[in-house]
C-alpha cells in the first residue's frame, strides 16, 4: 500500500516532466498547463512534506484544493472560449464562500467532512464545464475524431477521477468511524484513480505533438 502511494505521487511529476521534455513540439496546451503544475508542486508536497518531513497534510489540502479549483477554471474558461461567464462567475463566488466557512470553521469541523465538500463541489464543476465541452465538440464539429484531441484525455481523466471518488470522499468520514483499521484500503480507490489521471495528463500531452 506505501510503496503503491509513493509510486502514485512520484508518478505525478512525470505529466510536468514529460511536458518540459517534448514542450518545443506541442501546440494547443496552455489552458491545461496550470493543472499540470498544480499535480507537480502537489506530488513534491506531499513526497518531501508528508512522507519524508511527516509533515501534517490537513492544511496543505485546502492550498491543493484552491490550486485545483483555479488552474481547473482557468482550463474550461479558456478552452471554452470564454464563454458561460456567468456560470464561472457563479462557481467562483460559491468557492470563495466555501474557502471563507473553511477558515472559519476549521477547528469545529473533521476535515474528512471539509475535504467532501470541497471535491464534492469541484466534481459539480467538472461536469458541469464537461458536459459544455462536448456539446461544443458536437455541435461545432471542430474534431473529426475525439481520440486525436488531447483535450479529450485531460477530461475524461478528470471525469474519472472526480466522478469516482465523489462517493469515497461523501462517505470518508462515516468509513473512518467505523472502520479506522481498513480505512487505507477504502483509500487505495482514491490511489488508483489519481494514477489513472495522471496517465491521461501524458497520454493528452503525448496527443498534443506537432505531427
Amino acid at each position: 500500500m506505501k510503496i503503491l502511494l509513493i509510486f502514485t505521487i512520484l508518478y505525478g511529476t512525470l505529466p510536468f516532466i514529460f511536458y518540459q521534455i517534448i514542450k518545443k513540439n506541442l501546440t494547443g496546451l496552455k489552458e491545461i498547463y496550470p493543472f499540470i503544475l498544480t499535480v507537480l508542486i502537489a506530488s513534491l508536497y506531499e513526497f518531501l512534506g508528508t512522507i519524508i518531513l511527516k509533515i501534517s497534510f490537513e492544511k496543505w489540502y485546502l492550498i491543493y484544493k484552491i490550486l485545483a479549483f483555479l488552474s481547473l477554471h482557468y482550463f474550461f474558461y479558456y478552452l471554452l472560449n470564454k464563454a458561460y461567464k456567468f456560470i464561472f462567475l457563479l462557481f467562483c463566488g460559491v468557492f470563495g464562500l466555501l474557502v471563507v466557512l473553511t477558515f472559519s470553521l476549521w477547528i469545529d469541523f473533521n476535515f474528512l467532512d471539509l475535504n467532501s465538500y470541497f471535491n464534492i463541489f469541484q466534481t459539480i464543476v467538472v461536469l458541469t464545464f464537461s458536459i459544455l465541452w462536448f456539446r461544443k465538440m458536437f455541435r461545432s464539429l471542430e474534431v473529426d475524431n475525439l481520440l486525436k484531441n488531447s483535450n479529450f484525455y485531460f477530461i475524461s481523466g478528470l471525469i474519472i477521477y472526480y466522478c469516482g471518488t465523489v462517493y469515497l470522499f461523501l462517505m470518508s468520514s462515516t468509513i473512518y468511524n467505523i472502520d479506522k483499521s481498513n480505512f487505507q484500503y477504502y483509500w487505495l480507490l482514491n490511489i488508483i484513480l489519481n494514477l489513472v489521471l495522471r496517465s491521461l495528463l501524458i497520454i493528452g500531452i503525448w496527443k498534443a505533438r506537432v505531427k
